[in-house]
Formats: structure tokens, sequence, C-alpha cells
């Protein structure tokens, strides 16, 4: 159970900052009624959001300095990374196949970073909150890969199957998960939630890897679920 009467920080990328892909003009766009909006609203909770588009959890520790300084009456934080950072430089994959190609975040690196940013915020006294990763589609995510001009045979020789891109981000989230039990975090099951829909893919964008307005009213529920139990 959470205090609604405390201040709460968001650190992520896109999923938590609320960008969807607009499928009409084949951008991105911030929604309206985002996840963490729809909860300000509805039951008030004091959110300082500071999530950024494309951001990995090298990009999340810097961003947590900042936070500490500029949001000193915090008392929980929610940390939300892993997308990004088990994604490739599909560029390079795309000309070279069988070159080694690394995610941008090495998964060790990952799971390091994040239990070093759970630390400081202990020491600090702000109670950590870890969220398992809402799930991608494998297959939209190729698709939109590819839609850019790169090499669809190449990159899939890379993968070995569409859906290896699921496998990559199951790890990251998985790893979440882990730490979440293993450092006594606050831990949301977003994925367990996204999983247990019947046609969870209703849930996400074409791109295949943000939730749509429907998935981000299911994300709300489950934090509320949380606030409230």
């Amino acid at each position: 159970m959470l205090d609604l009467k405390k201040q709460i920080g968001v650190l992520g990328d896109s999923i938590l900052k609320g960008v969807v892909f607009d499928e009409i003009r084949g951008t991105y766009s911030l929604l309206a009624e985002s996840c963490g909006n729809l909860l300000q609203k509805t039951l008030g909770i004091n959110i300082v959001n500071r999530s950024r588009f494309g951001s990995t959890i090298d990009k999340g520790r810097k961003m947590l300095e900042v936070s500490l300084k500029r949001d000193p009456d915090l008392s929980y934080m929610l940390l939300e990374y892993g997308g990004n950072d088990c994604d490739f430089n599909w560029d390079e994959v795309s000309r070279d196949p069988d070159a080694e190609h690394l995610p941008n975040t090495p998964l060790a690196a990952f799971k390091q970073n994040l239990d070093e940013m759970i630390e400081i915020l202990k020491q600090k006294q702000i109670r950590p909150i870890l969220m398992s990763l809402p799930p991608i589609c494998g297959n939209r995510y190729f698709d939109f890969i590819v839609s850019r001009g790169r090499n669809a045979d190449n990159i899939l020789r890379f993968l070995g199957d569409r859906q290896q891109i699921y496998r990559f981000h199951e790890m990251y989230s998985l790893a979440v998960t882990r730490l979440a039990i293993e450092k006594d975090c606050v831990y949301v099951p977003m994925r367990e939630a996204f999983l247990a829909e019947r046609n969870s893919l209703s849930l996400i964008c074409s791109d295949g890897i943000h939730p749509n307005e429907k998935g981000h009213r299911l994300m709300q529920e489950v934090f509320t679920q949380m606030a409230l139990a």
C-alpha cells in the first residue's frame, strides 16, 4: 500500500512519459490521458515525473542525481527501465548481421545500475518502486524496425526469429522482478497484468512497443489497486 499523501517520483522512459505512436501521422505523441495523468486526476497523487523518451538506465542514473537535488521531498521513487536497454542499434545490425552486436545496455550492467540506484534511494530514505515491463509484440516491432529502410533479411538473420526481440525484452523485465524481490522494493506487476488480458495485443500500439490509450488505462488500474489496497 502507498501513502497517497506522499510525493512520488518517477524515473523511466517513454512508457511512463506517456508516449504513444500516432498511427495516422506515423509519429510519436504524448497521450493526454496517460497513466500518470489519470492517477493524478482520479486519486490526487502528487507525482513528479521525470521520465524521458529513449532513456536507458545509464541516463536514468544521471537523472536520479538531478531528481534528488530538485525534489527533496520524495517519499517514493518509481524506476522503469529496460525497454531501451535491451534494444540494439538496428542500423548496424542491418548492415552487418554477422558481427557481434550488444544491447544498448548489456544485462549485467543493467542489473548493476538498477541495484545501485535502489541503494542510493534507500540511503536517502526514499522507498524504491520497481515495475515489470509491459510486454512488447515481437512481430509488430520487427515490422516497425524494417519499415524504415533496414534490411529485413539481415535483421532476421541476426535474431534467428521474430520473437527473439520479445525474449530479449523479457530477460530485462525478469531481472527487474528478481531485484525487486531481493532488495525488498515495492513491486508493480505490470507485465503480469498485461499478459492476463485475453487480447493483450489490443493494449499495444502498432509499433509493437508502446502501450496505447487502452493500455494506459490498464496501467492506471494496476497502480490504483496497489494504492488503495
